[in-house]
């Protein structure tokens, strides 16, 4: 009888020194979790600090959208068999907005930014709009080929759409007026789909 107790206080005894370890573990990630939530920089991956690129980018996005939504047609609707020459002044159109989308694109990337790491935040999201600009003039030179195929992105990363990586940035950012136009066979984001 007088076991028990000896070997239940040795056990006691022997995990005692596991128990520090597990608490210091605890309060770690108690303090991590609070420094997360309440005083960690509320700063994304592709937010550019400098507010006066955001709302300098904010404002072309918007006069480039005016331009490239008035170059939309749609007065005859979908046409699922479109002529040649139907095809031919889609392609027009879509080239006419991807221009105007390029020197957009220009014009934002040539807005100067004070601090290294927000130039190399545009840098990374200047070359993925530029796939998105590959993208529709590969599409627009199908058209003229004669050959209806849906639009189609090129796919990054972990196969994910190269817009996902646009739009994070955009929306990182606050700048909605820069999200990609929606896909070309018809509008999905809810921006003009030229």
């Amino acid at each position: 009888m007088t076991d028990r107790p000896q070997v239940a206080d040795a056990a006691r005894s022997r995990y005692r020194w596991v128990r520090w370890p597990i608490m210091v573990v605890c309060l770690v990630l108690v303090a991590m979790w609070v420094y997360v939530l309440f005083f960690a920089p509320k700063t994304g991956a592709y937010r550019v600090r400098d507010q006066a690129w955001r709302d300098k980018a904010q404002e072309i996005c918007k006069e480039a959208n005016t331009r490239r939504v008035a170059l939309a047609n749609t007065t005859g609707g979908y046409i699922e068999h479109p002529t040649r020459e139907q095809m031919i002044e889609r392609a027009d159109i879509v080239d006419k907005s991807t221009d105007i989308l390029e020197q957009m694109l220009n014009d934002l990337a040539a807005i100067p930014v004070t601090s290294e790491n927000d130039q190399l935040r545009i840098d990374t999201f200047e070359k993925y709009y530029r796939i998105i600009l590959s993208d529709r003039r590969d599409y627009t030179a199908t058209l003229r080929r004669f050959e209806l195929r849906p639009y189609k992105e090129t796919t990054i990363d972990k196969g994910g759409p190269v817009t996902d990586v646009v739009t994070d940035f955009t929306s990182g950012n606050n700048i909605k007026a820069c999200v990609p136009p929606g896909e070309l066979g018809g509008d999905t984001t809810g921006t003009p789909s030229n």
